[in-house]
């Protein structure tokens, strides 16, 4: 389990998934068919004749939901959800910047015992380049009740600082890790990580 955990941390290190879907949409109106792209127009005529403005839009803030958790983003990222293994799948959402969010899923194990491990690991590289870490506990109680606990990183470097969380919740063979990135200011990063933090519920 240990060596599975590592090779999901290199994973996720390694690759930052940042893709806005884009594509047609179809819209059906008694039984007739539009096709339309987020924030276009198109005209629509009635069998009365009246002609219709119809557009797409999409909420600035959306919501992500499965079998164990929920939260909101921003509508500029979007979340991708992977099955790693057996038990364990992985919800991710970032920047092209790095900067955001992800939650690791457990359906057969508790990982409450794996917070400091998994924050030495999406440490090293910055520590091993001549960042200065100093670590301090994180607890933050979740809209649905639950607590998560863990750590929170400040990697400091020629006065450029990058933040990360790792905290868990765990139950009988199951729980989840939750993961923050802040490793630039610019963009959203930290609206995006605020958002998911205070609107995260546990099913």
């Amino acid at each position: 389990m240990i060596k599975s955990i590592l090779t999901i941390t290199t994973v996720l290190l390694s690759t930052i998934a940042f893709a806005q879907e884009q594509g047609n949409y179809i819209i059906v109106i008694n039984n007739d068919t539009l096709q339309l792209d987020l924030d276009s127009e198109r005209q629509y005529k009635t069998k009365s004749g009246e002609r219709l403005s119809i557009q797409l839009s999409q909420s600035d803030i959306l919501t992500y939901s499965d079998d164990m958790i929920s939260f909101k983003h921003d509508k500029s990222i979007s979340v991708s959800n992977t099955v790693i293994e057996e038990g364990i799948e992985q919800c991710v959402a970032l920047e092209s910047t790095g900067n955001g969010f992800i939650v690791q899923k457990y359906s057969s194990f508790n990982p409450s015992m794996l917070t400091q491990m998994m924050m030495n690991e999406i440490t090293k590289e910055s520590v091993s380049y001549g960042y200065t870490k100093t670590e301090k506990p994180f607890k933050k109680k979740l809209v649905s009740g639950e607590i998560i606990e863990g750590i929170q990183a400040i990697m400091t470097y020629k006065g450029e600082n990058e933040y990360y969380t790792v905290a868990t919740y765990g139950g009988k063979d199951e729980g989840i890790i939750v993961v923050t990135m802040l490793v630039s200011e610019g963009f959203k990063g930290r609206e995006i990580i605020e958002l998911f933090l205070e609107t995260l519920s546990i099913h």
